[in-house]
């Protein structure tokens, strides 16, 4: 019987703290925060997994950015805000960016999430809201501005 090769390295993300195999991201990305990851053993990567699991209690911070990622691409509105500002970005990097921008939105208080009190198949139970929608528009404008300024 033929023996299978096996990769020797994983992709690791730094702000995520967990490791991938190259299958899950062929970019490169972290397929959650789509960070920029390094390429390491198979063993150190083990190794920083389990420090990682010792160190964090939970995942949660991770499984909230995803929900919020979750709530506000629905209904292919990522992908219609994409297109309307057409950053010089992938689309996973551009996701990331409305992701954290929104997260923060929700810790100064401008955005709310909506969930409803137990899982729900109604996809319009989980929305977003904004005490000013353009504030977000601009927040929007100025942040990928920016980047095109400064990659420009």
């Amino acid at each position: 019987m033929a023996k299978t090769a096996t990769p020797k390295t994983y992709l690791w993300c730094d702000v995520c703290r967990r490791s991938y195999g190259h299958d899950d991201a062929p970019d490169a990305l972290c397929p959650v925060c789509a960070t920029p990851m390094r390429e390491m053993g198979r063993l150190s990567a083990i190794a920083r997994g389990f420090m990682a699991n010792e160190l964090v209690a939970s995942d949660l911070r991770t499984k909230h950015r995803q929900l919020v990622r979750l709530i506000w691409t629905r209904n292919g509105m990522g992908e219609r805000y994409y297109k309307v500002l057409a950053p010089d970005l992938p689309y996973n990097r551009f996701e990331a960016r409305v992701t954290e921008l929104l997260m923060r939105g929700a810790e100064e208080g401008w955005v709310r999430f909506v969930l409803p009190p137990a899982p729900s198949s109604d996809d319009a139970a989980y929305r977003v809201e904004f005490d000013d929608d353009e504030r977000f528009v601009r927040e929007m404008e100025a942040m990928f501005a920016s980047t095109a300024a400064a990659e420009g």
